[in-house]
């Protein structure tokens, strides 16, 4: 008889982490997804450089979009902005209505990042089903973020998703804490779209071109860069200061 899916686990697994209920289902779907991305996406492309469709060129940028975004996450960390600001800019805009293509990246966008992140979560929640996760929920420092967190769960996890500084740390408390996964999607589809309309608009009123887009990029990943330098640096200071 050849060993079930769960006993393969453990053997590979000597701390005996199970694999949380609908992890293989989310998996799954999320296979689905981005095979039927990256279909509609030669498809289009294919029909752009053959038969010279401008729509089909715009339409691939959106849905390159939604396949990029969908890999964006602690484990994929790939900028994000460039690609919001080209699919909302006016030279490849799909839709001729400016706040409708707008809302449309945005809301695509947001939905696209959820994926990412719903991903990390089931990731991480299998990483944390052993000793580690035991471990970090036994400490001070968790009871008490816990008790903070709990407050507000979904507003605190939409504001992170909606700031574009990095703050991984708060994501992690509520995948550590076993926080609904609906709910964990639903605050990252409502910060993002709201970081993302943000974006959009700009692309629209400064009427950004491709380069002037890759440059906005290099200088938010120089930033972002440099805030966790700083943060580093304080970090490895704060001993030394307290002494």
């Amino acid at each position: 008889m050849s060993p079930s899916l769960n006993e393969i686990a453990r053997l590979a697994d000597p701390a005996g982490r199970r694999i949380p209920p609908g992890t293989r289902v989310w998996f799954a779907w999320f296979l689905v997804w981005l095979t039927g991305l990256a279909a509609l996406a030669l498809w289009l492309l294919a029909r752009w450089e053959h038969g010279g469709e401008p729509l089909a060129m715009r339409a691939w940028i959106l849905v390159l979009m939604c396949f990029y975004l969908s890999l964006c996450n602690a484990f994929v960390p790939l900028p994000t902005a460039w690609i919001i600001l080209l699919a909302a800019a006016p030279d490849y805009a799909l839709l001729a209505q400016p706040v409708l293509n707008i809302l449309m990246v945005a809301v695509l966008g947001a939905l696209a990042t959820a994926m990412a992140n719903l991903t990390e979560y089931h990731l991480l929640a299998y990483g944390f089903g052993g000793g580690l996760g035991q471990r970090l929920r036994a400490t001070n420092v968790y009871t008490w973020a816990v008790r903070w967190f709990d407050r507000a769960p979904l507003q605190v996890l939409a504001l992170v998703a909606f700031i574009p500084i990095p703050v991984d740390v708060v994501r992690w408390l509520a995948i550590l804490r076993g926080y609904s996964r609906l709910r964990f999607g639903l605050a990252y589809l409502l910060g993002r779209s709201g970081r993302y309309l943000i974006f959009g608009g700009c692309s629209v009123f400064f009427a950004l071109g491709a380069r002037q887009i890759m440059l906005i990029q290099v200088g938010l990943v120089l930033a972002a860069l440099s805030a966790r330098v700083v943060w580093w640096l304080v970090r490895r200071g704060g001993p030394r200061l307290a002494a």
